[in-house]
């Protein structure tokens, strides 16, 4: 049974349509992720999660969009960045689309979080009232460390951006692209007095956590903050496929919810 929209005539894809009105959109992005790992580290993880995904529920998949928001790294060559209106702009009209077509349920597994996640809530809540399509936005990197915690990181290491679980990951679905040569654990630039850098958009003041965003060169020259040297395709392996249980799980579930009705006048006097 085909599952990729881009593989389907729009004869099949309206056939596709009588058995189920959900569709995964898988989104990724181009975006450092130090040394040893792809750029494409975000896109590798959507592209396959979604492929998958897809091949367990039957539920139709369009292409990975390969772009996102990334303003922060995208002074390391080969992260590309767009901005928030225009990668907003293009899921609410892929979106549009999608729905135009008579599908209801959207499910964004967005691999990249940074400015991804609150402009695809934001499509996600003007879509809603606009048409009545229900969405779930899936932060994919950050539901793999939800799903199995204990796996995250290496007894005693320092996860984060550039270290696990993204290195772990991309060494089991893409041991070609990885080079363990290159992992290092470099400390964290603290440019800012008295604050101790936890990562680009997070300084620690006084034991306590604030949101002040930096670019990534100004914390890591390297792009990582943790350690990837301890990172391993074994316990890679082990996230990705308690990723795929958890998600062929709520798909499905997704897939035969009740639509619930917008509730338009709630708050009208």
């Amino acid at each position: 049974m085909k599952y990729y929209l881009q593989d389907m005539s729009w004869v099949e894809v309206q056939e596709t349509l009588k058995r189920t009105d959900t569709v995964i959109v898988p989104i990724g992005n181009l975006e450092q992720h130090g040394p040893q790992s792809p750029v494409g580290s975000c896109l590798i993880l959507a592209h396959e999660t979604g492929r998958l995904i897809g091949e367990k529920t039957h539920v139709p998949v369009t292409p990975t969009i390969p772009v996102g928001i990334s303003n922060l790294y995208k002074n390391f060559p080969g992260s590309l960045n767009i901005s928030s209106e225009t990668f907003k702009s293009l899921m609410k009209e892929f979106s549009e689309a999608l729905i135009h077509h008579g599908f209801k349920r959207i499910i964004f597994l967005s691999a990249h979080g940074g400015g991804n996640l609150p402009m695809l809530s934001r499509v996600a809540e003007e879509l809603r009232e606009e048409t009545g399509t229900l969405f779930a936005v899936i932060h994919v990197w950050g539901l793999l460390g939800q799903v199995s915690p204990e796996l995250r990181t290496a007894p005693g290491a320092t996860g984060g951006h550039g270290a696990d679980p993204v290195t772990s990951v991309i060494l089991h679905l893409k041991p070609e692209l990885s080079d363990m040569t290159k992992a290092e654990l470099v400390p964290l630039k603290d440019p800012l007095k008295g604050m101790t850098s936890v990562n680009h958009s997070t300084q620690n003041f006084k034991g306590i956590n604030l949101n002040i965003p930096l670019f990534g060169e100004e914390v890591s020259e390297i792009g990582v903050y943790g350690d990837p040297t301890k990172a391993s395709a074994e316990r890679g392996e082990k996230l990705f496929n308690n990723l795929l249980d958890y998600l062929e799980e709520f798909v499905k579930n997704f897939e035969s919810l009740e639509l619930p009705k917008v509730p338009k006048d709630a708050f009208k006097s």
